[in-house]
């Protein structure tokens, strides 16, 4: 009987000092999609500018300001292309682990689209969402190029 009471006590301060992380779900989808969506078609009308102030303040100041984080959105289209059009594909919920150790709920979406350098099913576009200062904001965006010549499952 001792050793029941005490696993059960132990499992109680063990499970008691761990905690669930944030998801994605508990975030608004349809503003999540919106500011992914409108993200996305800044970037497909060639507005990198605006799509940049989606980004988090700190995405921008780490990138050493706007127009250094307008460039460096610029050489990530040198892999895959700037994409041309957009069409949601995938989505995914779960949490985004910042570098102090904190975590906020996050949402991913995944565009395909035909871009300035290859044809629509060859690169994809990951954009993950996040809760900010002034509502959901971009934390991470980047292409993503079909190398095996099979697309992952939510691409089919």
């Amino acid at each position: 009987m001792r050793l029941i009471v005490s696993v059960v006590l132990v499992s109680f301060l063990v499970l008691g000092g761990c905690r669930v992380m944030p998801n994605g779900a508990s975030m608004d989808h349809a503003e999540s999609l919106r500011v992914s969506d409108s993200f996305m078609s800044h970037l497909v009308a060639d507005r990198v500018d605006i799509a940049v102030d989606k980004m988090g303040p700190k995405f921008i100041q780490a990138a050493g300001g706007k127009s250094e984080a307008e460039a460096r959105f610029r050489e990530l289209f040198n892999y895959c292309g700037r994409p041309l059009e957009s069409e949601l594909r995938h989505e995914e919920t779960g949490f985004w682990l910042y570098p102090d150790g904190r975590s906020v709920p996050m949402r991913a979406f995944y565009y395909s689209g035909k871009t300035t350098q290859n044809p629509k099913g060859v690169c994809f576009f990951g954009i993950k969402v996040v809760p900010g200062e002034k509502g959901i904001e971009v934390i991470s965006f980047g292409p993503l190029k079909l190398l095996s010549g099979e697309l992952p499952e939510w691409a089919r």
